[in-house]
C-alpha cells in the first residue's frame, strides 16, 4: 500500500501514516525497514499492514516526485498499491511513447537519432539520492566561514556525545537533533555507496539510466530489428525461388507440363527479381540504421563516461563536505546545550576533573588516553594526529586559582562558554598549582584574590620564573558583587 508520513517522532520512532482513502496508519521504529533513510513528514513510503490495520513492513517509495520524465502522476501513486506497479505503469507509458515515434517516423529519410534525456540529466537520475542528500543541507544553520571538523574521524564517537548529553539533562529530547541526524543518515547512506562504485558497470548504467530512456533511440532498436527481419525473410524467399527456378527449368528440361512450368517459372523469375530488390533494400537500410545507432551509442557514451567521473568526483566531494557539515553543527549543538544546561552545572562541572565540555572532542581524547601509544591501529595514529592538530590550531588551557568551590565553578562556565576547545584548570592548593604550571603552558591565569593562599604578586613572579609559562597573562577574578535588577533578582559577576 502507498502512503505518506504525516507525523514522526525521532525521541521514540514512532509515526503516522496515511492512504489515499485518508486512513492513519501507525508505525515504529522496529517497521521501519530503510536503513538509509530516517522516516521524516512529507515522504512518500510504500507498507503493508496486519488484519489490525497495524503497518507490520514500511519503506520510503521509489517515487518522491511526480511528472515529467517520470510518467507517473501522484494519482498514479495513490491508485497503484506498490512501487512494482508504478514501475510496470511507467514502463507501458515509455513504450507507448517509443510505438508511437516508431510509426511515425520515415527512418528512410533519418539522418540522426533526436535526444530525448540528455546526458547530464541522466546522470543526475543515477546520483539522484546522493543529489537529495546535499540538497537537506540547504535547511541546516550553518556559517560558512566556520572550521569544519573531519566527519571520518569523529563519526564514531558522534553518538556517544548526544547519549552523554540525553543522559545528564533529561530536559533536552532527541527530536532537538532530528534535522542534523536526518541529513547525517541520508549522507552516510550516500557515502558509504561510494566504496562500491569502484566496481561499477559504466556499460550498464548507461545502458539502464542513459539508453533505455532515449525513446527515439529505442524506437531505432525496434525499427533495426524489424529492418534485419525483413531482410532475413527476403532472404529465405530469395533462396527458396532459385531452388524452386532450378526445379521448373530441369522440369522444362525433361518435357513435364511444359506450358505449366515455363509459367511458374516465370512468375518465379519476376518475384525472385523483386525479391532481391528487397533484400538490397533491406540490407542497405538495416546498415544504415545500425550504422546510426552505434554512432549514437558510442558518441553518447564517451561523453557519458567523461562527465559521470567528472560529477562523481563532485558529488563525492559535497557529500564528504556535507558531513563534516553535519557533524560540526552537531558537535556545535551538543557544545550549546551543554553550556545552557542547569543539570550539567549543578552536576558534571563539580569535579574539578571535569575541565572541558564533553562534546564530541572530549570523547575522542578519552578514548585516546586509554590507549597504549606504543601500540596505536593504523586508524587510531591517524585519529591521534588529527586530534593533536586540533588541538595545535584551537585548544587554548586556562587556570583558575581559588579555594572558594563556587566561584571556581562559576568561572570554569564563563570560561568554557567562550570556545569549545578551551579547557580549565582550578587549583585549589598549592601542590594542585605547582604541578600544573610546570606541566602545562597556560594561555591565561585567573586569581582569585579573596580566596588564595599567597598574594596575586607572588603568583605572577613564581609562574613567570618558569620557562614554560614565561609569557602567560594573568587576570584578577572580581570580587563577588551583588546588586538587583530590574526584576528584584540578584546578579552576580564573576570575570
Amino acid at each position: 500500500m502507498h502512503g505518506k508520513i504525516v507525523r514522526y517522532l525521532n525521541s521514540n520512532g514512532k509515526g503516522a501514516v496515511i492512504n489515499g482513502s485518508k486512513m492513519l496508519f501507525e508505525f515504529t521504529k522496529e517497521t521501519w525497514h530503510d536503513k538509509k533513510v530516517i522516516p521524516m513528514v512529507g515522504m512518500y513510503v510504500e507498507f503493508r499492514c496486519n488484519e489490525m490495520n497495524q503497518i507490520t513492513d514500511c519503506k520510503v517509495s521509489k517515487f518522491q516526485e511526480f511528472g515529467g520524465s517520470t510518467m507517473i502522476s501522484e494519482m498514479d501513486f495513490w491508485r497503484n498499491d506498490t512501487d512494482e506497479e508504478l514501475l510496470t505503469l511507467q514502463s507501458n507509458a515509455r513504450d507507448a511513447i517509443v510505438q508511437k515515434i516508431y510509426k511515425s517516423t520515415d527512418y528512410e529519410k533519418l539522418q540522426e537519432v533526436p535526444l530525448d534525456l540528455k546526458v547530464m540529466d541522466a546522470i543526475k537520475s543515477y546520483f539522484h539520492q546522493e543529489f537529495l542528500a546535499v540538497s537537506f543541507l540547504n535547511d541546516l544553520p550553518f556559517i560558512k566561514e566556520q572550521s569544519l571538523l573531519d566527519y571520518t574521524h569523529l563519526k564514531r564517537f558522534g553518538a556517544k556525545a548526544l547519549d552523554n548529553l540525553l543522559f545528564h539533562d533529561k530536559t533536552i529530547q532527541k527530536d532537538d537533533f532530528i534535522g542534523e541526524l536526518g541529513v547525517m543518515t541520508r549522507l552516510e547512506s550516500a557515502f558509504n555507496d561510494f566504496s562500491r562504485y569502484n566496481n561499477i558497470n559504466l556499460k550498464q548504467i548507461f545502458q539502464t539510466f542513459f539508453l533505455s530512456q532515449q525513446c527515439h533511440y529505442q524506437a531505432l532498436l525496434n525499427a533495426i530489428t524489424n529492418t534485419k527481419d525483413s531482410q532475413s525473410l527476403a532472404t529465405k524467399r530469395v533462396n527458396s525461388l532459385k531452388s524452386d527456378i532450378l526445379l521448373f527449368e530441369r522440369r522444362i528440361q525433361s518435357g513435364l507440363d511444359l506450358d505449366k512450368n515455363k509459367q511458374k517459372l516465370e512468375k518465379a523469375k519476376n518475384e525472385l527479381q523483386q525479391m532481391q530488390k528487397n533484400e538490397a533494400y533491406y540490407k542497405a537500410l538495416y546498415s544504415k540504421l545500425a550504422t546510426l545507432g552505434e554512432q549514437f551509442e558510442t558518441s553518447y557514451f564517451k561523453n557519458f563516461t567523461e562527465m559521470h567521473q567528472k560529477i562523481y568526483m563532485r558529488i563525492y566531494k559535497k557529500v564528504k563536505s556535507g558531513l563534516d557539515i553535519c557533524i560540526t553543527i552537531l558537535d556545535d549543538k551538543i557544545y550549546h546545550k551543554v553550556c545552557n544546561s542547569v543539570a550539567f552545572s549543578k552536576g558534571f562541572f563539580k569535579s574539578p576533573e571535569h575541565d572541558r565540555i564533553p562534546n564530541i572532542m572530549y570523547f575522542m581524547e578519552q578514548y585516546l588516553e586509554h590507549l597504549d601509544k606504543n601500540n596505536l591501529t593504523e586508524k587510531d595514529v591517524m585519529l591521534y594526529r588529527y586530534v593533536e592538530k586540533l588541538k595545535k590550531m584551537h585548544r587554548k588551557y586556562f587556570l583558575v586559582i581559588t579555594t572558594n568551590e563556587k566561584r571556581a565553578e562559576d568561572a570554569k562556565l564563563e570560561i568554557l562558554a567562550q570556545d569549545k576547545f578551551n579547557v580549565v584548570k582550578t587549583a585549589y592548593k598549592n601542590t594542585v598549582y605547582f604541578s600544573l604550571i610546570n606541566e602545562i603552558r597556560f594561555d591565561k591565569i585567573y586569581i582569585d584574590p579573596s580566596n588564595i593562599w599567597k598574594t596575586p604578586a607572588e603568583f605572577v613572579k613564581e609562574t613567570k620564573s618558569l620557562k614554560l609559562n614565561a609569557n602567560t597573562s594573568f587576570a584578577v577574578l572580581q570580587k563577588e558583587a551583588t546588586k538587583t535588577n530590574r526584576f528584584g533578582f540578584i546578579d552576580k559577576g564573576n570575570l
